[in-house]
């Protein structure tokens, strides 16, 4: 019908103005007719039709835009087994080994059938820590389809150089913070604790820990996040902490003059505490804890308060833990209010292995933050009931498919206490 109306069209406007308006109405026509062609491929290329045994044909997801999820375990004769779940639509998978998380990857197996999702690779040096990715293909008239890799997973191999971090947290209580990180040679590093009601959990993970804190980092004052300390650093009984540090908050009075609704008495308990272990750290900072480094992306200051009225949330200590080849951002409480702020201040350096969410999950950073982060675990300071935005107007819900959507795993307060090991 569009063919027939160009010819029509043509042979009247040939006779008027000559053969150089046919041409250019015939390219015209061309480009309009080849433009239809492209949105009918495009939209097509979002599924594929395939067969059954029975002859039955289906539509599945198109291969290219799903990525495998990879599990990887070590068994009891410490070989590296690995297992996925199956893509529908897949004539096999592709699996590749490195001995870096970033560095260069080889291809150690071709399963050629979408049927087995299971690898056992005998050729790994026991004892050696290894990476794997593992990808889907699919074979048809064009030729080979490839999906998205996984995300790299390792055999779980431990070295000296590691860092065990850990959230602690009540399924069925509040919202609050309370992370710890160790590494072999038994450094300690707190950060925050919680509610003073979370006082006595959090002694007990210390001293179950051995009692000796290298650093205690308090990211901002509010109860669910200072609260335990305040408690403890009165009476520490055979807790010793050697560092305690913090951010310079602005005073009190201003707090409450930018946000009314807020609550300063977790401040104000704390600023009464003669703390003579106290550093008070900066944006640039760089603190060193055993071969940890870690790095003040954020913290109160002026620029804060052209910023943001919610000082105490966003003036929150935002730092960043490197370890030997992972690290992981804390955002504390910081809000969207800095986020586009943190984003252009420091782009691709936030990307991290994994990620503590901004003020619980819920309401936090905005989503482009998130996905210059791209973690592969998320962990979100919340309870079940905050987690399922329970009682309205809670954004965590949300959040949560964010990043699951970003295929980061999300943990929360229902699995608590939950684990990671920084490389």
């Amino acid at each position: 019908m569009v063919i027939w109306e160009g010819e029509r069209l043509m042979k009247k406007f040939s006779q008027k103005t000559g053969f150089f308006l046919v041409f250019i109405m015939f390219l015209g026509l061309a480009v309009l007719k080849t433009g239809f062609t492209s949105m009918a491929g495009l939209k097509m290329s979002q599924e594929l039709d395939v067969k059954n045994d029975r002859g039955q044909t289906y539509r599945i997801p198109n291969i290219k835009n799903t990525a495998v999820e990879l599990t990887v375990k070590l068994d009891k004769k410490k070989r590296t087994c690995l297992t996925w779940k199956k893509i529908p639509g897949a004539d096999g998978y592709e699996i590749i080994r490195s001995s870096k998380k970033n560095g260069k990857y080889q291809t150690v197996k071709k399963i050629k059938s979408g049927k087995i999702c299971r690898y056992t690779d005998d050729k790994a040096s026991k004892g050696e820590r290894c990476y794997y990715k593992v990808r889907a293909f699919r074979k048809d008239i064009r030729g080979i389809s490839w999906g998205k890799y996984s995300r790299a997973i390792d055999n779980g191999v431990k070295k000296k150089s590691d860092w065990k971090i850990t959230q602690y947290g009540e399924a069925s209580g509040s919202q609050m913070m309370f992370y710890t990180l160790q590494d072999y040679h038994g450094h300690l590093i707190v950060v925050d604790g919680g509610w003073p009601q979370n006082a006595e959990m959090v002694r007990r993970v210390l001293k179950k820990k051995g009692g000796h804190v290298n650093a205690w980092i308090l990211t901002h004052p509010h109860e669910d996040h200072i609260g335990a300390f305040c408690d403890i650093y009165k009476n520490p009984g055979n807790i010793k902490i050697d560092k305690v540090y913090a951010v310079e908050m602005a005073s009190p009075k201003l707090c409450l003059d930018n946000a009314p609704w807020d609550s300063v008495t977790a401040y104000q308990r704390f600023r009464a505490l003669s703390i003579s272990q106290l550093k008070y750290v900066h944006r640039g900072d760089v603190l060193k804890i055993g071969k940890l480094k870690i790095e003040i992306l954020s913290a109160y200051e002026k620029k804060i308060d052209r910023l943001s009225s919610d000082l105490l949330n966003d003036g929150s200590m935002v730092f960043k833990v490197y370890g030997k080849e992972e690290s992981m951002l804390f955002c504390a409480d910081a809000g969207k209010s800095i986020s586009d702020y943190l984003k252009k201040k420091y782009g691709s350096k936030l990307k991290s292995d994994y990620l503590q969410m901004g003020h619980h999950g819920n309401g936090g950073l905005k989503k482009n933050f998130y996905k210059t982060v791209n973690p592969d675990v998320a962990f979100f300071d919340a309870p079940d009931w905050l987690m399922e935005g329970k009682y309205g107007g809670y954004t965590t819900p949300r959040n949560r498919k964010w990043m699951e959507e970003m295929g980061s795993k999300v943990v929360s307060f229902s699995t608590a206490p939950n684990t990671v090991v920084l490389k």
